[in-house]
């Protein structure tokens, strides 16, 4: 699955939103869900103490939704490793309308052509440990 988004786009809707970040290029990952057979496609920018996330809209090249949480909301970071993505895995003290944590799953493609989530694939899988379990 291939989709050609520009890094540098990201970054700019990134700054605009919170231009208090030092942004790292090296931070951004793209992750894939599917509903209804849809792909939804969501560009990530991954940091221990800020995380960022905005759904890419690939017909109109545009970003939008995004959603940050920030190192005080962060409990854990960890991958899990599957065969043809790596599970992300946000586990937070953000409380939910039925009293419960909000944890985020986000499966980022191990077979995608654009070179920078490869890139930062790789980087990404360094940094943070992984969890053979769920």
């Amino acid at each position: 699955m291939s989709f050609f988004i520009s890094q540098e786009k990201f970054k700019a809707y990134i700054i605009e939103n919170h231009p208090e970040i030092n942004f790292d290029e090296t931070k951004t990952v793209i992750a894939i869900s599917t509903v209804k057979t849809n792909p939804i496609i969501n560009c990530l920018y991954v940091d221990k103490t800020f995380f960022f996330a905005a759904r890419y809209h690939s017909a109109l090249d545009y970003f939008s939704d995004n959603f940050c949480l920030q190192a005080n909301q962060i409990k854990r970071m960890y991958l899990v490793d599957k065969l043809l993505s790596t599970k992300l895995i946000i586990e937070t003290n953000v409380i939910l309308i039925n009293q419960t944590n909000l944890t985020l799953k986000m499966n980022l493609p191990k077979l995608n052509f654009t070179p920078w989530h490869m890139r930062n694939l790789k980087l990404l899988r360094l940094k943070l440990s992984f969890n053979n379990g769920s």
